[in-house]
């Protein structure tokens, strides 16, 4: 008989545990469901004073002068609430617009040394020896005529293609503020002069052609087979100034880019100081809640190209620094590009 009363008390216990389990679970379900949806008075507040926050960091920033299209505004922030996790904000500034100029600086670079890798004609580029020329000439004028031909055809290339790359260098260099616009403007009519140079030397070069072309034997004209040592002068000076701009165009993408970091981090330090003195703003955030502050394309270079500059601020921080406990820079966050 007791063992029987003691196994109906076994039986009896462990439906108590099983109905108090289910119990628990019914209520943290309720407690859970009531948690998870804020009312609409709360998301109004949160609003507010998000909005009021992202205005002052506005100002702070300098995103609020008007500098842009229209006079519109030169920068922007937009939030998002996350309830029970704090704040995400979108930060679009000057220095992306900037950051765009090193990128396109660096992509004309490798497109003119793939240009300049690449030219087809460059097996044409080495002028004929004296001796060769006249054993041509001696065989046949049609051969010292087409010879003639080709190199007018490769020292076209060749010099426009010079010119073409200094052009785009000195392009690049006044993005980069590299040069004035005064020296701009002189290397713009060198390179003109050029052209034009370039152009009369092989008006009359095609002239000499077709007159060698008219004479049905003897010697073509000697200005047809002297082109090389007309225009290779010219071929030169073109090559040696898009040399000359290159190398400033890598030295003024280096003093740029060293320029636009140092921008950045006076960016992120006033984005601190800015934070810090609006989050008195936040009084409905609690301490535990992250700011994640993303500045748009003012990441480092990685696997992505501009990629974002992301920073976790915490709540609890701010508020020391607005209490003056530690100063902006001694913000602890977490920072990193994605």
């Amino acid at each position: 008989v007791m063992a029987r009363i003691n196994t109906a008390c076994k039986k009896l216990a462990r439906l108590c545990c099983r109905s108090s389990a289910v119990t628990s679970l019914a209520l943290s379900m309720v407690v859970s469901s009531a948690i998870a949806q804020p009312s609409a008075e709360a998301l109004e507040r949160s609003r507010q004073e998000l909005g009021v926050f992202s205005d002052l960091l506005s100002v702070g920033l300098g995103l609020d002068e008007p500098g842009g299209l229209f006079g519109m505004n030169i920068g922007s922030i937009q939030s998002r609430y996350l309830f029970g996790q704090g704040a995400y904000l979108e930060i679009r500034s000057p220095l992306a617009n900037r950051r765009q100029r090193l990128s396109l600086a660096a992509l004309s670079s490798t497109m003119r040394d793939l240009q300049s890798s690449q030219n087809p004609f460059s097996r044409f580029a080495a002028a004929p020896s004296s001796q060769s020329s006249a054993a041509d000439t001696a065989d046949s004028p049609l051969v010292a005529s087409l010879a003639s031909r080709i190199q007018d055809v490769d020292y076209e290339l060749i010099v426009s293609s010079a010119l073409r790359q200094a052009a785009e260098a000195a392009e690049a260099l006044r993005s980069l503020e590299g040069i004035d616009d005064a020296t701009y403007a002189g290397i713009r009519q060198e390179l003109a002069e050029l052209r034009l140079d370039l152009q009369a030397n092989l008006s009359e070069m095609s002239e000499a052609v077709a007159r060698a072309n008219s004479v049905p034997t003897g010697a073509p004209d000697a200005a047809a087979v002297s082109l090389s040592e007309q225009i290779a002068p010219l071929r030169q000076l073109a090559q040696q100034k898009a040399e000359e701009l290159g190398e400033q165009l890598e030295q003024a993408q280096s003093d740029y880019e060293q320029r636009w970091f140092a921008e950045r981090e006076a960016f992120e330090r006033a984005l601190y100081a800015s934070a810090c003195k609006a989050s008195e703003q936040l009084v409905s955030f609690a301490d535990s809640e992250t700011l994640a502050i993303v500045l748009a394309g003012l990441g480092d270079e990685g696997a992505r190209m501009r990629p974002d500059r992301m920073h976790m601020l915490s709540i609890a921080a701010l508020r020391r620094c607005a209490s003056g406990a530690i100063a902006p820079s001694d913000i602890g966050a977490v920072v990193y590009s994605y």
